[in-house]
């Protein structure tokens, strides 16, 4: 479950973890926390351990005390031919707040349908191109 302020911009390539946990974006992502108006950009570790983690509360000084949730879970609600459709899940103490359906154009991963929350659909592209590389 990534932290739903967590912007990802570009897949790490290098891999720090002995043994990886099961990301939520299916790889590691370098990007920025958007937890506030100005892009705020994350030392590695912080990205690596929170930010592609999710539930920042507590472990994270950005973190907003009234988030909405703590994080967001996706997963491959369908795969066709021409669309990758993608269910996403807000949750806040480990229960689900909301949720929802985002259709991805397969192969390009743009987003073609859901809401139009730039993060969401940001994060939603990079856990399809990571889905697309292990299919």
């Amino acid at each position: 479950m990534a932290c739903p302020y967590f912007y990802p911009a570009a897949r790490f390539e290098s891999d720090s973890w002995a043994i990886p946990p099961r990301l939520p974006l299916g790889d590691a992502y370098a990007g920025e926390c958007r937890a506030s108006n100005q892009p705020f950009q994350p030392d590695e570790s912080q990205v690596r351990e929170v930010c592609n983690l999710g539930y920042g509360r507590g472990r994270c000084s950005r973190f907003p005390a009234d988030a909405k949730a703590d994080a967001v879970r996706f997963h491959i609600a369908e795969d066709g031919a021409a669309l990758i459709r993608i269910q996403y899940v807000f949750e806040k103490d480990c229960w689900p707040q909301s949720h929802g359906l985002l259709d991805c154009v397969n192969p390009t991963g743009d987003v073609s349908s859901g809401p139009e929350d730039p993060i969401l659909r940001k994060q939603a592209v990079a856990f399809a191109a990571s889905y697309a590389r292990r299919r």
